[in-house]
């Protein structure tokens, strides 16, 4: 079911979601349609790097606990990536401890979000993030 919040302030603000959980991708990147953002999905590190490159996103929900490069990795990558420098990178993991905390503000991550996520609290955010950009 749909959130009953519907506070996208730009209909045309761009997500990757990338988790190599398929089921939990699609029912973000899902979730994220219905809200009307404009999402592409993928499932480990390696083609995040490669789809981030040639769809621009503004917001890249990146999952930490990846098999083939893990989310830290994709992060420090992004972040060395002229291309993506204005792309707001937010941490979607299990593990919400104070050391990854930290790891994941010293890899480039602009949010850190614990799973499993609230999808009213993550547009609020994105909401925010959006309306710092304009």
């Amino acid at each position: 079911m749909p959130p009953s919040l519907n506070i996208i302030s730009d209909p045309r603000t761009k997500i990757l979601v990338v988790d190599d959980n398929r089921p939990a991708a699609m029912s973000l990147t899902w979730a994220m349609e219905t809200q009307g953002y404009d999402v592409m999905t993928c499932f480990d590190g390696p083609e995040a790097l490669s789809i981030a490159d040639d769809f621009l996103p503004q917001v890249i929900l990146l999952d930490i606990g990846m098999s083939v490069m893990d989310g830290l990795e994709v992060c420090r990558r992004i972040r060395a990536d002229p291309l993506l420098s204005g792309t707001v990178v937010y941490a979607q993991t299990a593990w919400g401890d104070a050391l990854m905390r930290k790891q994941t503000r010293e890899a480039g991550f602009d949010r850190h979000i614990t799973k499993p996520i609230n999808l009213d609290s993550l547009l609020i955010l994105i909401g925010s993030d959006e309306q710092r950009r304009h």
